[in-house]
C-alpha cells in the first residue's frame, strides 16, 4: 500500500468513525462466510429441472425450419398456446422477405412442426411443406391485430365532424 493510499483510508476511517484498532483487525475467510442457508424445498406443481422430453420456448423462437428438400423456409417468431395455458397450438413462421424486410408471419398447427435432434446433438426443425407454397398463403393475424383492425374500420365509419354524444365543439 503506498503512503499516499494508507493516508487516504486513514483520512475516509476517521470521517466515518472508525476506530483506528478496528482497521487493524483481520478476519478469517471462514469469518467472513455467510451462514449456511436452510435446505430450499420445492412448492407444489414446481419444476426444478427440466426433463429431457421437453424444450423451452427460448430454443424454438428464432430457430430455422427446413423443408423436406433441406431449403430453409424460415424462422419461428411466435407460439399459440391455448387460453388454459395447457397446449400449444400452433407456432407462426416469419416466410418470405429479404433480411426481415418484406416477411410475412404465417400460423401453423404444431401438429406440422418436426422435431429432431441434429448430427451434433441440436435441435433441427422441419415441415412438410415449401416455402412456396407458405408464400402463397393469407398472412396471420393476431387478436391484438384484428381488434386493433376493429378499431379502426369503427372509426373510419363514424361520420365526419361528428362528435360522440356529451362533448361540446
Amino acid at each position: 500500500m503506498t503512503l499516499k493510499t494508507a493516508v487516504s483510508a486513514a483520512a475516509l476511517a476517521v470521517a466515518l468513525g472508525v476506530a483506528p484498532e478496528a482497521m487493524a483487525q483481520t478476519t478469517t475467510p471462514a469469518e467472513r462466510a455467510p451462514a449456511a442457508e436452510a435446505p430450499k424445498t420445492p412448492v407444489t406443481g414446481q419444476i426444478v429441472t427440466q426433463e429431457a422430453n421437453t424444450i423451452l420456448v427460448k430454443d424454438l423462437l428464432g430457430q430455422t425450419v427446413y423443408a423436406p428438400d433441406k431449403a430453409k423456409i424460415g424462422s419461428i417468431s411466435d407460439l399459440i398456446l391455448s387460453k388454459d395455458g395447457k397446449t400449444v397450438e400452433g407456432f407462426v413462421i416469419g416466410v418470405g422477405g429479404f433480411l426481415g424486410i418484406g416477411e410475412k408471419s404465417v400460423a401453423m398447427k404444431i401438429d406440422r412442426l418436426k422435431m429432431t435432434a441434429g448430427p451434433n446433438g441440436s435441435l433441427e426443425l422441419a415441415m412438410d411443406a415449401k416455402k412456396e407454397e407458405l408464400t402463397n398463403t393469407p398472412t396471420f393475424k393476431s387478436k391484438r391485430e384484428l381488434d386493433a383492425e376493429k378499431q379502426a374500420e369503427q372509426r373510419r365509419n363514424e361520420a365526419p365532424g361528428q362528435r360522440p354524444t356529451g362533448q361540446k365543439p
